[in-house]
């Protein structure tokens, strides 16, 4: 209950006062980790040369300006709120445990989209989108490491499974890229 948790932090607080304790006690620790927010696989952080090889892409393959993107995904962000103007494209990275329901918001609303995917899942939630498989294993900015594929409502209705070998191998030299330049270079020592 929130008095169990007021009591609890006055009681940490009068100890620490008293000098009994201080912040780096466990206990402390333990008691404040229970109120940090988790990051869960839908705070993926997309790396910044992975979105900017699929929104290269995006912009090339669809005739696309850029400055047309949208990206409602970020913490605190609520896409549903966004102000999406007339001729705008989401290109982004959506939580994918909502993946669904975004679906269905964007394609209700009109509003044109190029979204990342998990490739486990992906055609559960397509009903009339197209499918782009690329199965990229992507290891996001929190360290998720995820099969990542692309949706999207801006091929034909009729398409709903589209091979993209160009996405492919631009996304996947980004990924390899940002996990190269990512691991910590040890230095080597020769006798």
């Amino acid at each position: 209950s929130e008095a169990e948790i007021e009591r609890k932090r006055k009681e940490f607080e009068e100890r620490m006062k008293a000098g009994e304790i201080s912040e780096e006690d466990e206990e402390y620790q333990q008691f404040k980790e229970k109120f940090e927010l988790k990051k869960t696989t839908d705070d993926c952080y997309t790396p910044p040369q992975v979105y900017d090889a699929v929104a290269d892409y995006v912009a090339e393959k669809y005739g696309v300006n850029k400055a047309a993107f949208v990206r409602p995904f970020y913490p605190g962000g609520d896409y549903q709120k966004e102000r999406y103007v007339a001729g705008c494209v989401v290109v982004d990275n959506p939580p994918f445990s909502i993946l669904a329901e975004i679906l269905r918001f964007y394609t209700e609303k009109k509003i044109k989209f190029f979204l990342f995917a998990p490739t486990l899942t992906l055609f559960s939630s397509s009903s009339s989108c197209t499918c782009l498989p690329t199965a990229v294993a992507v290891t996001y900015e929190n360290g998720a490491n995820v099969n990542t594929s692309f949706i999207t409502n801006l091929e034909p209705k009729e398409i709903r499974l589209r091979s993209a070998p160009e996405l492919y191998k631009r996304v996947k030299d980004a990924a390899d890229d940002y996990r190269k330049n990512k691991t910590v270079q040890l230095p080597r020592y020769e006798y």
